[in-house]
């Protein structure tokens, strides 16, 4: 009996975490998970510094989930 090794290839996530950044300049930020293949993400949420709703726009990607 022969066992062969077969090497399979990773499949890319279909996922990643970005870190979500305030756009009123208070230096707020919070993570959030977005698909691979959909463009820059740009929320409007409560920011707590300012105690406003404010854009939070996507400042980096951190990791793929």
């Amino acid at each position: 009996m022969f066992l062969t090794f077969v090497n399979l290839a990773k499949s890319k996530s279909k996922a990643v975490l970005v870190q979500m950044v305030s756009a009123a300049g208070t230096g707020y930020s919070f993570n959030a998970k977005r698909n691979r293949l959909k463009p820059k993400m740009v929320l409007r949420k409560l920011d707590p510094i300012v105690k406003q709703h404010v854009l939070f726009v996507e400042h980096k990607k951190i990791r793929a989930i």
